[in-house]
């Protein structure tokens, strides 16, 4: 090979070196943003798939399968659960907004939404008070009212109570949507079918509160479940007819038949 020939063949050579070395860092530099993007992936999906609140869920409700979805959480929250089955038909203490993992200290079995163990004080709005009725099978739509429901009251009286002339029962719905608040125990009904709370606790003003106890005391009390679509706003303000704990200013026959017309048909 002559001197000319030798000269022309090194800067091709070194063309192809810079050409080969372009290539070799173009893939290097493509391996590289591969690893990346698939250590980003398994990261992103790495992780336990816990449940969590498809749609908002308000408190004391009862929790539907369709209120709940799994979703993958790195970590996953502790006390949350794996299995929908494991939360569905569960009461909500709390609201639980949509995307939020359901854990086992925001839910309750359903029918003890305010159990003793969620709150140290019973839910009293300033001016109401908490009084507590008897119940049973026959007297409590057969033990169905729970925490969170709403009754109403009927009481059956004799009109002679009222130094009526003439005497006869009558009945008059005197409450509505009483709200239920605790349950008290239950016991074990006659037939042996099972048990019955023997107690509701109630919240209503103080100046109702004298008339419900005037009528436990002389009439025949029995209660009516109503329907959730029905149930009214819990009170949070005091009412205005009975603002205060002192407005109550006591009840007799006079009051009680002025106020349910037990010896009239008005």
């Amino acid at each position: 090979m002559s001197i000319a020939t030798a000269e022309v063949a090194r800067p091709r050579r070194g063309r192809l070196y810079i050409v080969v070395g372009a290539v070799l860092a173009v893939l290097a530099f493509a391996a590289a943003a591969g690893l990346a993007s698939l250590s980003l992936l398994q990261s992103n999906t790495s992780g336990t798939r816990v449940v969590v609140a498809k749609t908002n869920i308000s408190a004391r409700t009862k929790i539907q399968t369709s209120d709940l979805e799994l979703a993958t959480i790195n970590p996953a929250p502790p006390q949350s659960f794996t299995q929908i089955s494991a939360v569905a038909g569960k009461g909500a203490r709390v609201d639980i907004p949509a995307g939020s993992p359901v854990t086992a200290n925001l839910i309750a079995p359903a029918g003890d939404l305010l159990s003793t163990s969620d709150v140290a004080y019973l839910p009293i709005p300033s001016g109401y008070v908490a009084v507590t009725v008897p119940t049973g099978e026959q007297v409590g739509v057969g033990g169905y009212p729970q925490v969170g429901d709403r009754i109403t009251m009927l009481a059956t009286i004799n009109t002679s109570i009222f130094g009526s002339s003439t005497s006869a029962p009558v009945v008059r719905t005197v409450f509505r949507d009483l709200d239920i608040i605790r349950v008290g125990p239950a016991t074990a009904q006659s037939n042996g079918a099972g048990q019955v709370a023997s107690s509701l606790t109630l919240l209503m003003t103080g100046c109702d509160a004298e008339y419900l106890f005037w009528l436990l005391n002389n009439a025949t009390t029995k209660y009516a479940l109503e329907s959730f679509t029905d149930y009214a706003a819990t009170p949070s303000q005091p009412d205005p007819s009975c603002p205060k704990l002192s407005s109550a200013g006591g009840v007799g026959p006079t009051e009680v038949d002025k106020r349910w017309h037990f010896t009239t048909s008005g």
